[in-house]
């Protein structure tokens, strides 16, 4: 189901899609974060993400060229 809000939002707001799929997702998986790290992913067609993923996604390429030694990674 389609929710018609979000076409008015997206509109005017770059990432807004993104942003209520990673409250959802937060809703969906609460239990699970009290015992593990939780990080929801949700990153729109237009390449548009909610703001957490941004520190998420930078640490995460980090640890990959530091793992590989590669900086392309």
């Amino acid at each position: 189901m389609v929710d018609e809000g979000h076409y008015k939002h997206s509109a005017r707001q770059a990432g807004f899609a993104a942003t209520k799929a990673e409250a959802a997702k937060c809703q969906k998986y609460h239990d699970f974060q009290s015992n593990y790290h939780f990080q929801p992913v949700a990153i729109e067609t237009t390449g548009a993400c909610s703001k957490s993923i941004a520190p998420f996604l930078s640490g995460l390429a980090k640890k990959l060229v530091d793992a590989s030694g590669d900086p392309r990674e």
